[in-house]
């Protein structure tokens, strides 16, 4: 049976990770300032994995997400997988981020590089 374990680490921040014997089959990736935050990002990952949609490498695609400020933002997952662009600044609404996506999409492919 899985579970997920909360420990703070050597830095001092709480992590979490997710158990099935002795195996670990997912983390957090990144440290909490406090115990609640990493419990919170649990019960996050309870809630949501079952019905998050799987994204495979090899198709470039855009990711639109919340910050830690409550802020939205985006960033363009190239097909190797690694992050190739991101918004710069938060949007204070999901549809502001959205329309920055469509401004990426429609101009990036035409604009001209220089050097600054």
């Amino acid at each position: 049976m899985a579970k997920f374990e909360v420990y703070e680490d050597q830095g001092g921040e709480y992590r979490w990770r997710l158990t099935s014997g002795s195996d670990i089959i997912a983390d957090s990736g990144e440290g909490y300032s406090s115990k609640s935050g990493a419990k919170d990002a649990v019960e996050r990952v309870q809630n949501d994995a079952s019905d998050a949609d799987i994204l495979e490498s090899g198709t470039p695609h855009f990711e639109l997400y919340k910050d830690r400020a409550d802020e939205y933002r985006w960033r363009m997952i190239a097909s190797n997988g690694r992050i190739v662009a991101d918004s710069g600044e938060g949007y204070s609404s999901k549809s502001g981020a959205r329309k920055a996506i469509e401004n990426v999409q429609s101009d990036a492919g035409d604009a001209e590089t220089t050097d600054a």
